[in-house]
C-alpha cells in the first residue's frame, strides 16, 4: 500500500504544480490623436504557427467608455513566452505571456494600446455641420422665394409719374421736376422753390 500511496501524493503534488493561473492583461487603448478608443472588442488571435495561443484565439474584452480593457485567460507553465496578437479595428498588437510579472503584480500585466488611425469625427460636430448644410439650403430657398423687381413693373412705375400743376404759371408738368422750374424758369432760390413744390404736393393729395 505505501507505494501506492507515495504515487499517489507524487501526482498530487505535480498536479498543483501545474495547475491553471489567472492572467490578465489590462490596459488603455487610444486613437493616434489622443481620443480613447471607446466601446470597442479588444480579441486575442494568434499567428498561423503559435499552437501555445490557438486555445484563446477569439477570447477578449470591450473597452469602456475610457478605453480601458482587460482580457483574463487561465495559463500554465506551459504558457509562459507564448505569443498572442492582441486586435481592435483592425489593428494588430503582439503580446507575450509573461508569468514572471504577472505574478509579481497581482497576476496581471499591463499592455497599452496606440492605433495607428485617428478617431471618426464627433456625432456632436457631423449633426452640427448637418444642421448648417439644413440652414443653409433654407435660406437660399427661401431667398429663391424673394419677389424680383422684372423690367416691367420698373416700366409701368415710370409710365405714370406724379402731374403737378405750377403755382406760379400754373403749368402742369412731373412732380420731381416741379422744384428745378420754379428756380429756372420763375428765379427762385432753392429755399422759397422748396415751400412751393411742398404746399403743391400737399394740395394734390
Amino acid at each position: 500500500m505505501k507505494p501506492v500511496v507515495v504515487i499517489f501524493v507524487s501526482l498530487l503534488v505535480g498536479s498543483f504544480q501545474a495547475s491553471a493561473e489567472t492572467y490578465s492583461i489590462i490596459g488603455t487603448a487610444k486613437f493616434s490623436n489622443g481620443p480613447p478608443v471607446s466601446l470597442e472588442d479588444v480579441t486575442i488571435e494568434c499567428a498561423e504557427f503559435e499552437y501555445d495561443c490557438h486555445s484563446f484565439r477569439g477570447m477578449g474584452s470591450e473597452t469602456n467608455r475610457f478605453g480601458e480593457f482587460e482580457i483574463s485567460i487561465e495559463v500554465d507553465d506551459s504558457y509562459d513566452g507564448a505569443e498572442l496578437i492582441l486586435t481592435i479595428l483592425g489593428e494588430s498588437f503582439p503580446h507575450v505571456i509573461e508569468l514572471e510579472d504577472s505574478r509579481s503584480s497581482s497576476d496581471s500585466v499591463n499592455h497599452d494600446i496606440i492605433l495607428d488611425q485617428k478617431s471618426p469625427p464627433s456625432n456632436v460636430f457631423t449633426g452640427f455641420g448637418c444642421a448648417v448644410i439644413v440652414i443653409l439650403l433654407a435660406f437660399l430657398a427661401a431667398i429663391g422665394r424673394l419677389p424680383q423687381r422684372t423690367p416691367m413693373s420698373t416700366k409701368i412705375r415710370t409710365l405714370n409719374p406724379r402731374i403737378l400743376n405750377c403755382p406760379v404759371c400754373d403749368g402742369r408738368l412731373e412732380g420731381h421736376l416741379l422744384i428745378r422750374h420754379l428756380i429756372v424758369g420763375h428765379q427762385m432760390d432753392v429755399e422759397e422753390a422748396s415751400v412751393l413744390a411742398q404746399e403743391s404736393f400737399d394740395s394734390e393729395e
